[in-house]
């Protein structure tokens, strides 16, 4: 069959020929597709010119099929199948699902999430596989390249062929040891902050963060913030707390400073204050900066990828430390 035959093959015309065959009968096949005998007399002859075979003798007791058409048949159906199978929706094996997702998060929103996703993991989809990592200087390039599967970040600006998702929102903190100056304050301003050394981790001032506006409002007030120290380690970050620098991070850290702290022999102890209320008046968001999921366009209709993110959100969504969207 040269390829202008296969053009005037019609679907419909393959339908019709596997139920006559299954039928035995053109007035049955007919009844069951809906369509009129004459309708479906008129397709068996077009698959006959296209074939040029007969297909089907008259018996007493019905039609039979010809040799050719028994041979057709074993043709037609597994192509029938396949469209079939084309047109189903698709299904998520979790058991089986043997594939590699690679993250981008920093750590304080990863303390958010990644205990009960492990969790659930291992029972759901124990052949899934994982690349967590934290964000670089390219921050969203890393999606739209294709490079990176899933993003968690405080921005809002995304290129066109990224989809994000708000997740909730996130509040800052600073975490002082008994060595800086002002441990035994409740709250500082964000004079006395500034007048001595800060540490920041995973706290970025790019342009696409939610805090860039609030930073730009603070130059024009004269306030510059530049940390002593920037770090996307904890131990650094620890370290640095240890000997009397002010840590300002998200408030998932804090507590998980506390946590670590008290039990690590010869540390002073360590506490959290809130955000100067300076800041807090010129912030947009108050202090609650918004949280997204990022994932480029190509997977939005991905089932385990959606599978994947959706259980991200749900569980960042239940984490102790994040405020609801309205």
């Amino acid at each position: 069959m040269h390829l202008d035959d296969v053009l005037k093959l019609d679907i419909k015309l393959l339908v019709a020929f596997v139920t006559i065959m299954e039928e035995g009968s053109v007035s049955r096949a007919a009844e069951r597709l809906g369509v009129t005998q004459p309708a479906l007399s008129k397709s068996l002859q077009r698959l006959r010119e296209l074939f040029k075979d007969s297909l089907f003798t008259r018996q007493a007791y019905g039609l039979t099929p010809t040799a050719r058409a028994s041979e057709l048949q074993d043709m037609i159906q597994p192509i029938l199948s396949s469209l079939s199978e084309l047109m189903s929706p698709n299904s998520l094996d979790l058991k089986n699902l043997d594939r590699r997702f690679k993250l981008r998060v920093d750590e304080g929103d990863l303390e958010n999430f990644i205990e009960p996703l492990l969790a659930s993991l291992q029972y759901q989809a124990p052949a899934m596989r994982l690349s967590i990592s934290t964000w670089g200087d390219t921050h969203l390039d890393e999606l739209t390249s294709g490079n990176v599967d899933l993003g968690i970040m405080r921005i809002n600006d995304t290129p066109s062929n990224v989809r994000s998702k708000l997740i909730g929102y996130m509040e800052a903190c600073i975490v002082l040891s008994e060595a800086h100056p002002l441990f035994h304050k409740d709250e500082v301003s964000l004079d006395e902050l500034l007048s001595h050394k800060v540490v920041t981790h995973h706290l970025r001032s790019h342009r696409s963060s939610s805090f860039s506006k609030t930073e730009q409002k603070l130059k024009q007030q004269g306030y510059v913030i530049n940390p002593t120290l920037e770090t996307d380690s904890l131990m650094v970050a620890m370290q640095a707390v240890k000997r009397g620098m002010a840590l300002v991070t998200s408030r998932s850290i804090g507590d998980l400073f506390i946590n670590v702290m008290c039990e690590k022999a010869n540390f002073y102890p360590v506490k959290l204050l809130p955000i100067p209320k300076q800041v807090l008046e010129i912030d947009d968001f108050n202090g609650r900066h918004p949280i997204h999921i990022f994932w480029h366009e190509r997977f939005n209709n991905d089932l385990a990828h959606r599978w994947l993110r959706e259980q991200i959100v749900f569980f960042m969504r239940e984490s102790p430390w994040m405020h609801l969207p309205d």
